[in-house]
């Protein structure tokens, strides 16, 4: 078996870092040289981003805030106007949440997934806490499955928001969403997704049936840190007011009074990250090339690979049901002698980068082990070569300690 795709050269920490197995892509993604030039250029040719400027920089910063709109519309199928740029996934929520109409709609209640990370999890039962909602959470099981009888059961006329993540961290599974959906449409719930993990992998998040996704740019897609998109439902753009407005976000304002702008701005409050999207622009062309070389093929031999080498490893637990779609791997070796910190530190000395603990994601992983897990995530630039590194590396502390 040989790789499909060979990019190290295309990435900058690879020139400092030649023998870095990097398998944390779940969490941040490296980014490729020309988004790095792109972000550069940016900020030494352009820096202003103030949309309704009159001067040049202004006009071209705010050309490529809509270039950059327009190649994410192409490139998950659907109209620049339902995509927003966010700066992080619990403002991205608490506008969200904050500005659901709860009194007039007649409901008290948000429906949330145990498999949630952080962001998600904590963000709504905040937004719970000032509102005075109730918080249902749907459970999953030891494999990290979600009981989509539970979600059937829990979800009623008084739910407003509904909150399941497409592929669940530190297990790599995904969520039935199509199934989902049809539970959440049995009522006129709003139904949240988080799509950090397979935006980028997975072309078809728009098409999923969610009115409401939401994805940090600096995973899947490999954009700059520091960037969150969202993607709405038309007809739920339209009609939603956002709880945080300001900036562009409104189109006329008078002592006591405001209007919102036309979507997608009003959701766009404040000043926007634009170095990360000139960016993410860049990260995008990269992407769509390498699906064109065959990263969908990679992706599916790397994950195959990774699975038949991790079970042969004794001592070993893995998280859920990996398969060859399986971008993230979750795993401890015998927890109840070695703490997973102590695993990844030992693998850091050989240049190996994972995940350990519970990984922004407590519910979840403390379902499963009490100290955390290890998280070891791939991207196009692995390698058949970087997963031997990693298991050789595992064998020896396994021998060393087990």
């Amino acid at each position: 078996m040989t790789d499909r795709l060979d990019i190290k050269q295309d990435f900058g920490i690879y020139d400092q870092n030649q023998d870095l197995v990097y398998l944390d892509s779940a969490s941040t993604s490296l980014v490729p040289k020309s988004a790095v030039a792109a972000t550069s250029s940016f900020l030494n040719s352009v820096v202003a981003s103030a949309r309704r400027g009159a001067h040049k920089f202004a006009i071209r910063g705010g050309a490529i805030i809509e270039d950059v709109r327009g190649s994410l519309a192409r490139f998950l199928d659907t109209d620049k106007s339902q995509i927003s740029f966010q700066k992080s996934i619990p403002s991205s929520i608490g506008s969200l949440i904050y500005g659901y109409d709860w009194k007039a709609s007649n409901k008290n209640k948000i429906v949330v997934a145990q498999s949630e990370e952080n962001s998600i999890f904590v963000t709504l039962l905040r937004a719970a806490e000032v509102l005075g909602l109730t918080v249902e959470i749907v459970p999953i099981d030891s494999e990290g499955v979600l009981s989509l009888e539970k979600l059937d059961d829990l979800i009623d006329d008084d739910t407003g928001f509904v909150a399941v993540g497409h592929v669940i961290p530190g297990f790599g599974l995904y969520n039935p969403i199509e199934e989902v959906t049809k539970i959440v449409r049995k009522t006129d719930a709003l139904l949240l997704t988080d799509a950090t993990r397979s935006a980028g992998f997975d072309k078809s998040i728009t098409s999923l049936g969610s009115d409401i996704l939401v994805l940090s740019a600096n995973v899947g897609l490999m954009g700059p840190p520091g960037l969150t998109l969202q993607w709405i439902d038309k007809s739920v753009g339209e009609s939603h007011r956002p709880g945080i407005l300001g900036g562009s976000a409104v189109s006329d304002v008078q002592i006591g009074s405001f209007k919102p702008a036309s979507q997608p701005d009003k959701f766009e409050s404040g000043y926007l990250n634009v170095p990360a999207i000139a960016g993410l622009g860049a990260s995008l062309e990269y992407l769509v090339d390498l699906y064109s070389q065959g990263f969908t093929t990679h992706i599916e031999s790397l994950s195959k690979y990774m699975y038949k080498r991790l079970v042969e490893l004794p001592n070993i637990v893995i998280y859920g049901r990996p398969d060859e779609n399986t971008t993230i791997f979750g795993f401890n070796l015998n927890p109840e002698i070695v703490n997973c910190h102590d695993i990844a530190l030992f693998l850091d000395e050989s240049n190996v980068a994972v995940r350990s603990g519970l990984i922004c994601a407590h519910p979840l992983v403390q379902a499963v082990s009490a100290e955390g897990i290890i998280q070891a995530s791939i991207h196009a630039y692995n390698s058949l070569t970087d997963i031997d590194h990693l298991m050789d590396t595992l064998v020896i502390i396994s021998n060393q300690l087990l």
